[in-house]
């Protein structure tokens, strides 16, 4: 077998030595097209002997091959078809090699990206002592590493006038396995000019050739699609001078001294442009709403991005409507977003080869969460793990950017990923075992979110369900601040676990969870919201043929009515629950009723009914006892006496319901107390010291972070400094309260809000802005029926007199 290709031929003969330097690279004549900038056509004719090569193209021919000066002018001569190279001939200039590939046309943002790249690649002050790795182009598959690194490669050609290269390291192409170390360093080597003859056969005589090579050279070197560190080590040369660019989909934190720059998808603004940019502006005109759709559909996603718009501009019939009609269908989304061998799905596929086999698991399981994202807990649960192995899991995806992690130790998909993983689990997890997943999950967040109401709300403990323990190593809270943190951080997840649990048929979590969780939801949920919760777990427990968890579902629910203004709904809801609590015998269950009741009935301004309610609450709860519903139901009778005038009975309940929370540690209980206290106070004119009532409540609603006590605790301070004739105080509280209380759904202090504004913007001067929220006041308070509508209605006949 000949050394060297050209002995295996006769001299001359430029096609088939041509063709002999191209296979000892193992290029197609694509790869070298690509890499020379002449056509592939060209060169297949050129290699048939069918023309008469042109000079120019065989210097960069020559170029591209990385071919030494000897087998430089062995080419020349062939393609002038002399027998060898003449003695004395100039030698051929040399041409430095330009490898990158062409930068698409239609790049698209990244301005932040690229001038940090622009900013590194010139160091502190523009030099540089060693050479410059950015290892962390790195990102999901699609997200434009390769697009990002090879425009700022064209941007800084010129500052590397040795040349510019590009090794592509198939960390992640389909059906090929990563470039070896020494392979891509023979690369290297050919393309400075190392001859095949001259490579050496170890690895690591090729990396010392390599850094021996670019030493006091200036390079730009684009290591594209790296699978991990160790790949990349190797071809990182030694001097100073060069630029090293690798991009991933992996991170790498074990490269030493590289610098990271990760990216993620691109913004709404620039994912439009994009997708107008490639279908073009004349298609897109006239459809901005439907564009956002797509581009939302499309999750951002570069490549996504690329697929839809290159759809929609090779149908000119279409318009944007009818290929969102294609893509909405989620079932159909991953399938209309490829392009023959190119598709979001195949990308992620990609991706997912380099995982083992438990990590593809646990990227599929972690699609069965039905919230925003996926904690280390909760992804033990679902793969069944120890804690340990989860938080390994979850960061081994994350490293592989198929989970993001958008706050600490807590991860989410891509919604394309997301529907990705999805389409797995359906086609590769058994059904039977999926359900199992699912269950440990529900399990895991029921007995979580009991222990947690358990720290925060003791006292009702026996109110609510005591779910089992789940397998493994359940989460324990430090304390109660512990305890509400965790309740904050997982709102999102427990509402979306409520509502998927009647959808997967799981009704005893869809009736145990809002039951668990109803002291927490009462004062941090929207009520709409919270409606729809309740009518869920009133639903699940008839499902379950439950009467005791029926009647608590529907106490519950009365009580969303009642926060909603429908206090007519709300009695009805209470009384059936009452019904089938003395049906049942739970006294408890009865008592707690009552209080309700009465509550309900003292804002309906029914206060003797409603007093009547509430002693009976109390008799019941202290022949039990019941100091949960003992608690609720002294509250309630203080504002109830208060409203009477009986206001030395008031006092006294008054006094008993704060001393018994501040016993008991009850802070929401305190600040709910002093409220009322402050209400009594102020009854008796005694205007300082209400305000002082109302202070520390709103310090302790401040504490909990519960926003509808905040808003309560400022109208009342607004009321307070309104009669002691400080109105520009009072309106700064009564703006708080504004700020903090629309949300809740709570329309009675709402009007109670806007008759506040109205009084005070009548004492500041301003008639015609009081005038306005008098009929506020007036508009919310006849719509619930109430008492203080015909002073309101008072008030705005005063304005417009």
């Amino acid at each position: 077998m000949a050394d060297h290709p050209s002995e295996a031929i006769v001299l001359g003969d430029f096609g088939t030595l041509l063709r002999r330097y191209r296979y000892s690279t193992g290029w197609t004549q694509e790869e070298l097209a690509e890499r020379s900038g002449i056509s592939t056509h060209a060169i297949s004719v050129l290699e048939s002997g069918r023309r008469q090569p042109r000079l120019s193209s065989v210097a960069r021919l020559a170029t591209a091959l990385g071919l030494d000066p000897a087998d430089r002018d062995r080419l020349l001569s062939a393609a002038r078809g002399e027998s060898e190279p003449q003695p004395g001939r100039e030698p051929v200039e040399h041409v430095v090699p330009r490898l990158l590939p062409y930068a698409v046309p239609d790049f698209t943002g990244r301005r932040g990206e690229v001038d940090r790249l622009l900013a590194l690649a010139a160091g502190p002050g523009g030099a540089r002592s060693g050479p410059l790795v950015i290892s962390a182009i790195d990102g999901m598959a699609g997200v434009g590493k390769t697009a990002l690194a090879v425009h700022v490669g064209h941007t800084l050609a010129g500052r590397f006038p040795d040349g510019q290269l590009f090794v592509d390291l198939r960390g992640f192409t389909p059906d090929q396995r990563p470039l070896e170390p020494g392979a891509a360093l023979a690369s290297l080597l050919r393309a400075v000019g190392v001859s095949e003859t001259a490579l050496p056969s170890r690895t690591e005589e090729r990396a010392e050739l390599w850094r021996s090579r670019a030493a006091g050279r200036r390079y730009l070197i684009v290591l594209d699609n790296a699978v991990d560190a160790e790949q990349v080590r190797p071809l990182i040369p030694g001097g100073p001078r060069c630029l090293v660019l690798v991009t991933s989909r992996r991170r790498m934190p074990a490269l030493d001294g590289a610098v990271s720059v990760p990216l993620d998808v691109l913004s709404h603004d620039e994912a439009v442009e994009l997708f107008a940019r490639i279908a073009g502006p004349d298609r897109v005109a006239g459809h901005a709403g439907t564009v956002d759709e797509i581009v939302a559909l499309c999750g951002r996603l570069p490549l996504a991005l690329r697929i839809a718009a290159a759809r929609l501009a090779h149908h000119p019939v279409w318009t944007p409507v009818e290929l969102l009609q294609r893509i909405r269908r989620p079932q159909r989304l991953l399938t209309e977003l490829s392009d023959h061998d190119r598709g979001v799905a195949a990308a992620f596929v990609d991706s997912l080869r380099s995982l083992t086999s438990a990590q593809q698991r646990a990227f599929r399981l972690a699609s069965l969460q039905p919230g925003e994202d996926v904690t280390p807990h909760a992804l033990a649960a679902l793969v069944d793990a120890p804690l340990d192995e989860a938080e390994e899991l979850l960061e081994s995806l994350h490293n592989h950017h198929l989970l993001v992690e958008r706050t600490a130790f807590r991860y989410t998909f891509h919604d394309l990923l997301r529907a990705f993983a999805g389409e797995l689990l359906a086609r590769e997890e058994p059904e039977p075992l999926q359900r199992a997943a699912l269950i440990r999950l529900f399990d895991h967040y029921r007995h979580t979110a009991a222990s947690a109401m358990d720290l925060l709300a003791p006292l009702e403990r026996h109110h609510r369900p005591q779910p089992p323990a789940p397998g493994g190593a359940p989460l324990v809270f430090a304390d109660g601040a512990d305890a509400a943190d965790w309740l904050t951080g997982e709102r999102a997840n427990l509402l979306a676990l409520i509502r998927h649990a009647t959808d997967a048929g799981l009704p005893e979590y869809a009736a145990d969870l809002p039951a668990i969780l109803w002291r927490h939801l009462k004062r941090h949920l929207p009520a709409q919201e919270a409606l729809g919760l309740g009518v869920r777990a009133v639903q699940a427990t008839r499902r379950l043929g439950d009467e005791a968890g029926e009647a608590a579902a529907l106490r519950q629910l009365g009580l969303v009515r009642y926060q909603l203004g429908d206090f007519r709904q709300a009695l009805d809801l209470l009384h059936q629950a009452l019904e089938l609590q003395q049906r049942t015998g739970n006294r408890n269950g009865e008592a707690h009723v009552l209080a309700n009741l009465g509550l309900t009935l003292t804002r309906m301004g029914r206060l003797e009914e409603a007093l009547d309610h509430h002693r009976r609450a109390l008799w019941l709860s202290r022949d039990i006892p019941d100091p949960a519903v003992e608690a609720i139901a002294l509250i309630n009778l203080g504002p109830t006496l208060t409203r009477l005038g009986r206001l030395q009975e008031a006092l006294e309940h008054h006094r008993a319901a704060l001393d018994f929370h501040r016993r008991s540690g009850n802070r929401l209980g305190q600040a709910i107390a002093l409220n009322q206290f402050g209400e009594h106070q102020q009854r008796l004119r005694r205007h300082p010291e209400a305000l002082d009532l109302y202070q520390e409540a709103l310090d302790l609603h401040r504490d909990l972070g519960d926003t509808f006590g905040q808003a309560e605790s400022h109208t009342l301070l607004g009321e307070a400094l309104l009669a002691m004739d400080a109105p520009v105080s009072a309106l700064r509280h009564y703006r708080a309260a504004m700020e903090y209380l629309p949300h809740t759904g709570e329309r009675y202090n709402l009007g109670r809000i806007h008759f506040g504004l109205a009084r005070t913007h009548q004492r500041l001067g301003e008639p015609g802005t009081a005038r306005k929220h008098a009929e506020q006041a007036v508009e919310i308070h006849t719509s619930l029926d109430i008492p203080e509508a015909d002073e309101a209605r008072a008030l705005l006949d005063s304005l417009t007199e």
